[in-house]
């Protein structure tokens, strides 16, 4: 999902705070300075510290206008100019991971399309099919069929984390772009968008509110990589909902090596960390709230209300989620499970199933 360290960029707020201050007449000639000059202002000029030979300060608008050639423009229905004036339904963002074509967007963008073509910023469309698809993580890879030379962002390697500063790009119809900056508040959450939906696992929150035709827009860090994908902007929630890129990074794998399935654990989960698992009266790790019929977690026996502690005496934890694209597990891969359940503590086999 790409943590913002020194060497990689990170987004820095640099608050400066002018203020009159007076002796003068003790307490009551500091409240004349107040009276007379109004009170401190603050400045806040964001700027972004860039990796380079000699270092250099950008801007959130220069590091977005370096990404805005690998965002993309999502048509999920047939599109002609009359269309576009009974309104802009149909569209949604996505990004360019490879110079030949693979498009990463969500799943809540494509849902219920009709037809796929995506457009690029300088101006050249092409028809789309979707080549991977990982509902649990909520992300899509696409295929442009006959691109080339498009230019692709690059999917950080390192975990966002709460209080990183972050991007959201988009090119929503009738804009060259659109940003919004924001700080990311959480990590590891999981959510439903809406009723009848299934959850979103690994997802990322900020503290921004970006344009609401921003699903499968990139949200990206000081260096320009890609940190999570914005999802159902505007509506899930007050700020962005944004899909970690753990599952972005292993689904493109999957698209350029042919592996046909993405793993599952058949099950959804909880981060429960020490102080909420205190309270509980449990020992912290992955509570366990729904378990899919049929599938590996309910096999091994795996129910609600598990906590699993660690798999493969590996604890789960804030960097260690159960989850078998974040385990980096396989499909047939055996594990061994620790599960807390009722103040007994059980082991468990599981088998990686195949989504």
């Amino acid at each position: 999902m790409r943590r913002l360290s020194a060497d990689r960029g990170r987004l820095l707020a640099a608050a400066v705070l002018s203020a009159c201050v007076g002796l003068a007449g003790g307490a009551l000639g500091a409240w004349g300075i107040y009276e007379h000059f109004g009170p401190a202002q603050r400045v806040v000029n964001q700027v972004v510290t860039k990796p380079g030979p000699a270092g250099s300060n950008l801007t959130v608008s220069a590091v977005a206008g370096q990404a805005s050639p690998g965002v993309v423009e999502v048509v999920t229905q047939p599109m002609a100019t009359s269309s576009l004036v009974t309104g802009t339904g149909g569209f949604a963002n996505g990004f360019v991971v490879s110079s030949d074509g693979l498009i990463v967007t969500t799943v809540h963008a494509v849902e219920g399309a009709t037809a796929l073509r995506v457009a690029t910023a300088d101006g050249h469309a092409y028809a789309a099919t979707i080549v991977r698809s990982d509902a649990a993580h909520g992300v899509v890879v696409l295929r442009a069929s006959g691109a080339q030379g498009l230019t692709p962002l690059s999917v950080s390697t390192a975990a966002a984390a709460p209080g990183d500063l972050v991007i959201a790009v988009a090119h929503p119809p009738f804009s060259s772009l659109v940003v919004s900056s924001g700080t990311v508040s959480a990590t590891n959450a999981t959510i439903t968008l809406s009723d009848g939906e299934p959850m979103l696992s690994d997802v990322i929150t900020v503290d921004d509110t970006p344009d609401a035709r921003a699903d499968g827009a990139p949200l990206i860090n000081g260096a320009g990589d890609v940190v999570g994908v914005v999802v159902a902007a505007g509506s899930a929630s007050a700020g962005v909902v944004a899909l970690d890129a753990d599952a972005v990074s292993a689904l493109v794998a999957q698209a350029h090596g042919g592996a046909s399935a993405q793993p599952t654990l058949g099950a959804q989960s909880l981060l429960l960390d020490p102080a909420t698992a205190a309270a509980a009266s449990s020992p912290p790790g992955a509570l366990i709230t729904n378990v899919n019929a049929g599938g590996p977690a309910a096999q091994t026996g795996l129910a609600a209300g598990d906590v699993v502690t660690a798999v493969d005496g590996t604890a789960i934890d804030a960097g260690h989620a159960f989850d078998a694209v974040k385990l980096d597990l396989q499909p047939e891969q055996q594990i061994t499970l620790s599960v807390w359940r009722g103040g007994a503590t059980l082991t468990l086999t599981l088998t990686v199933g195949a989504a």
